[in-house]
Order: structure tokens, then sequence, then C-alpha cells
């Protein structure tokens, strides 16, 4: 078995030599591709890169049309039987695809792997993602992108990522998959840990994303009952008033939603949010 990591980078001088270690330091008896994407960089990027060129096995260096995109690219020239994609601001946790390697060669039906993914914020540990119910796909994201570990046979199944979905096309991707029945494979310990320092974790971008997601899950429940259309309507009637409600804290403290959360956890457990995914 060879398993294939794609980053996608621009302009990550900052985070990108973080994000390579922890690809390269990983240990397991399959082969292991690595492959970057690098949408064209100004920064020292591409220097950084260089020091490492040994350990890399394809570098491509172009201007693309976003993430997503490069993505894609990475993808199409995989040679590896799994895909893992990690961006160049988060980073796999230490044996993750030592996790990976035994779950494809234990049990050969699995196509996905997911795990909980660690959070951190300028380099200080905040939270850990708690995947929620795969069968909640259909009203959001339920899981983590950076954990999750992909048979390159479902890329030529279901399709790569659309990139009419600049902040959202993993959802639609991941969801797409799902809804084909495509055997998913839950591991409790994190395999990747998740800047919120990056683009999706911009206070700006969650409008985007928030549409995005609706447009996903709406077109995931066209066919669904009036009653299960009903629910999505006010689940994200909810989450929009959320989003505008909290917009002056956010400006001051953007991790005012984790905190909180946090501390309702701690006070009465599992809140009913966290079907959807525990932040």
């Amino acid at each position: 078995m060879k398993i294939s990591i794609i980053t996608p980078v621009y302009n990550a001088e900052k985070t990108l030599e973080q994000t390579i270690w922890s690809v390269i330091n990983q240990k397991i008896n399959s082969d292991i591709e690595y492959i970057i994407i690098d949408g064209g960089s100004q920064d020292k990027t591409l220097e950084i890169i260089s020091q490492y060129s040994h350990h890399i096995n394809l570098l491509i260096s172009e201007k693309d049309k976003g993430i997503y995109d490069a993505m894609n690219k990475g993808i199409n020239l995989a040679t590896g039987d799994v895909i893992g994609i990690i961006n160049s601001d988060d980073w796999y946790n230490e044996s993750a695809l030592s996790v990976v390697e035994k779950v494809f060669l234990n049990h050969p039906e699995v196509s996905i792997v997911y795990s909980p993914v660690k959070n951190y914020v300028n380099g200080q540990y905040i939270s850990t993602f708690q995947p929620g119910a795969l069968e909640n796909l259909a009203m959001k994201f339920t899981i983590g992108h950076p954990s999750c570990f992909v048979k390159k046979k479902i890329y030529e199944q279901v399709g790569l990522f659309d990139l009419t979905y600049t902040m959202a096309a993993d959802y639609n991707f991941i969801s797409q998959a799902y809804i084909s029945g495509v055997k998913f494979y839950y591991v409790d310990t994190p395999l990747a840990s998740f800047s919120l320092n990056g683009k999706s974790g911009q206070l700006l971008n969650r409008l985007k994303l928030l549409q995005e997601t609706w447009q996903i899950a709406s077109s995931i429940t066209g066919e669904a009952s009036e009653q299960i259309k009903i629910k999505r309507r006010f689940f994200y009637l909810n989450w929009l008033l959320r989003e505008i409600a909290t917009l002056p804290i956010k400006y001051f403290d953007p991790l005012i939603a984790l905190k909180v959360k946090g501390f309702l956890r701690q006070r009465i457990g599992k809140l009913s949010s966290d079907q959807y995914g525990a932040w």
C-alpha cells in the first residue's frame, strides 16, 4: 500500500515547515508519497520547500484557482492507494499515518478514515474538535477534513472538489461520498491538528462558509420531507442569528464561542449542538 499526502500552499513561509516536518517524520511500513502544490508563492515558501526536496516526491508551483484547485491537482497526480490532504498551516500528529495504515490494512472495506482534530491558535492548544454523527451531514459538515484519509478510487467514483465552492468544497465531497454509500471508519485518536489562524478560522469568512454550507445541505435534502426542510431552515436561521449576534464580541475575541461552549460542557455535559460536531 502507498499513502499519498498532498499539501496545497501559498505564501506560507511562517507555517509550512511545521507541516512538512509532520509529514516526513511519520514512520510506517507502507510507502509515502509527498506532493506539494504551490500557488505561485512570492515569499520564502519555495526556499523552505527546497530545503526538504529530498523528502518531496513532486512539487508543482504555478498559479491556481484557489486551495481546492490545488487539492484537485494533487489528487490527479497522486499514485497512492490512499490520499491525505494537510494544509500548509495544519499538521499531522505523531504516529498519525501509522494509525491510518493499520486501519486500511485491517479493514479493506473501509474507504474513508477520520478522527477528532486538535485546534490551535498561535501555536497554543485551544480545544479538540469531536466529529458529529455522519447522518447529520445532511445538515452541515460534521467531521474535520484535515483528519480525513480517502482511497483514491473514491475520488474517481464521486468526483473531485467542486470549485464552485471556495470554503466548503470539502463538505460537498464528503457528503456526496456518504450518500453514495462509502464506508467510513472513525478512530478516536486525533490524527491532525488544525490552525484556527487559517482562512476558515477568520471571522469574515464565517458568513461565506455558512452560505455555501446552506447551499450544499439544501442540495442534499432536496428530495427530503417538508419536516426535514423546515428543520434545516430553522437550523441555519439559528446559525445565522448566532453569527450576527456575536459579531461585535468576536471582533475582540474570535474564540469566544469555543470558550463559552467549553465552559458549558464542563458544567452541564454535552450540548445539543455536539451532534453536528463539538468544537
